[in-house]
């Protein structure tokens, strides 16, 4: 029987202890967990008169507050406010959005109004990404080391507002790079290749490296890697030869003319994997994919050579075969491309 008047206790002190915590986030003006706390509650049929004011006078109070410094903060005419502006408009939504499953005669007794916000919060988000991308290039192309941390708290603030954004990765390359002691390249391949491949890939010249970069270290297994160059597929045409042969007349006089062309191609696909400075983290992956192709065209005859156009002759003149290049030095070509990708992905 005690257990049995225990019970109700517990029930009706832990109804004080909720009430009480609701009312002191109110009092502490955080609106938003007010709404977080009870508006379940209200959509799953809990009408309770003092949850459904908490809510209501969070609500509109939230939302005066963040239309006026929204309000406040485009008077500024400075671009730095957007990406703020842009959260509180999500705030707003978020909101409105939590409301919506309330019973209809709970949402027109406080008033409440669905929001069209998308075109605001679209356009807000815009403006906040072009601010925060523009901030993070300036920040590290003017001292970068010394700005890494700021530079990495835009690049934060960009990652909550929009995670898509096509600059996301290249910035946080960027940060990644210039903050770096050392900057260490990883090399794997899941082919066997030729000796020479990977110093190929990279031998840079000083004006395809970033301005304040000394080198590119290329280690077994880098502890801090900025990046690891991943071989995955390596695919070699066999030497393909195509012929076409024709007949050309001229003053009685003929001749069989052939057209050959000789054909051969490497591809080397496979990914550039960047990592933060802590090495824990992988940022992004970039596929690549490189070509070597040999092509030579030539042409031969049988016949009369007084029989050959002009055109056939202007060929002849200025074509013959040529020994096919070996896979190993069709390869160190492709490695010489891969090292132009690389080039090219470091300066973005």
């Amino acid at each position: 029987m005690k257990y049995l008047r225990l019970i109700p206790a517990l029930m009706f002190g832990a109804m004080l202890t909720a009430c009480n915590t609701t009312q002191k986030l109110y009092e502490a003006q955080e609106y938003d967990q007010v709404i977080q706390r009870l508006a379940p509650k209200i959509c799953s049929g809990n009408k309770n008169a003092q949850d459904i004011n908490y809510v209501a006078a969070s609500y509109h109070k939230a939302n005066q507050a963040d239309h006026e410094r929204i309000q406040a903060l485009k008077a500024t005419g400075q671009p730095d406010v957007w990406p703020e502006i842009y959260q509180r408009y999500c705030s707003m939504k978020g909101r409105n959005d939590a409301l919506k499953c309330f019973p209809t005669k709970v949402k027109n007794g406080m008033n409440y109004v669905r929001l069209d916000l998308d075109d605001d919060i679209l356009a807000a988000r815009n403006k906040a990404e072009n601010y925060l991308v523009a901030k993070t290039n300036i920040l590290l192309s003017t001292d970068p080391k010394a700005n890494a941390a700021e530079a990495e708290e835009c690049i934060e603030q960009l990652k909550r507002t929009n995670r898509e954004n096509p600059q996301l990765l290249n910035l946080q390359k960027k940060l990644a790079l210039y903050s770096a002691e050392q900057v260490e390249f990883g090399f794997t391949s899941d082919y066997t290749l030729p000796d020479g491949f990977q110093d190929v890939v990279f031998s840079f010249d000083k004006n395809e490296l970033p301005a304040g970069i000394d080198g590119i270290h290329v280690m077994k297994n880098p502890k801090h890697p900025f990046a690891y160059v991943v071989v995955k597929q390596v695919s070699i045409s066999p030497m393909r030869l195509d012929e076409v042969t024709f007949k050309e007349n001229n003053n009685g006089k003929s001749v069989d003319v052939t057209d050959h062309s000789q054909n051969k191609s490497v591809i080397v696909s496979g990914s550039i994997r960047y990592f933060a400075n802590d090495a824990k983290r992988q940022l992004g992956v970039v596929p690549f994919e490189v070509k070597s192709t040999f092509k030579n065209d030539y042409t031969t005859i049988k016949g009369d050579r007084e029989a050959c156009s002009s055109e056939t002759l202007s060929r002849l003149n200025n074509s013959q075969p040529v020994p096919v290049p070996t896979d190993e030095s069709m390869l160190l070509d492709a490695a010489k491309k891969l090292n132009d990708v690389l080039a090219t992905e470091l300066k973005k």
